[in-house]
């Protein structure tokens, strides 16, 4: 198992209770740290979508849920917009992987290419930067759970509870 991952931090520091690490060669654990920090990535966005969306709906003019439910509005999209929906994260899936296959030297979550402009990954700012983007993602998943749990649980959004 490797414990020495960047992302690995107080209290818990190198944080796997099901033990997935200890049976992953390098390449599955790169795998894992990719799917990390793309799910981290869409969390931070969700959350923040997640809160907006009740005060300001650019789609439909914002006439899915008006009760301030965001499930509701959820199952009130037209199947049509969720197809569009899975093809746009299809595409982005692709092109994605498309540019890691392309690029040799890769490394997870660095579509950019920054990592590549970095003279010493072992830099402690450097490092530090990568654990706060793995953190915040760790957190945003957390908490898009939370709110989807309480609209679910009490059928409204956050909207009427501020």
């Amino acid at each position: 198992m490797k414990v020495d991952l960047i992302g690995s931090s107080a209290p818990l520091g190198f944080f796997d209770p099901l033990g997935f690490s200890s049976k992953a060669d390098a390449a599955t654990l790169a795998k894992y740290r990719e799917s990390e920090l793309k799910h981290g990535r869409v969390a931070m966005l969700a959350v923040l979508g997640y809160l907006s969306a009740e005060r300001w709906h650019p789609l439909y003019d914002g006439k899915l849920g008006v009760d301030g439910n965001p499930l509701k509005a959820w199952a009130e999209l037209p199947a049509e917009a969720g197809v569009q929906i899975v093809a746009f994260c299809g595409l982005i899936e692709y092109t994605f992987a498309s540019v890691a296959k392309a690029n040799k030297d890769y490394t997870p979550g660095d579509f950019y290419g920054i990592g590549g402009r970095i003279r010493d990954k072992n830099d402690p700012s450097w490092v530090d930067f990568q654990t706060r983007e793995l953190n915040n993602g760790r957190l945003a998943m957390f908490a898009i759970l939370g709110e989807i749990a309480h609209t679910a649980i009490n059928g409204q959004g956050t909207r009427k509870n501020i």
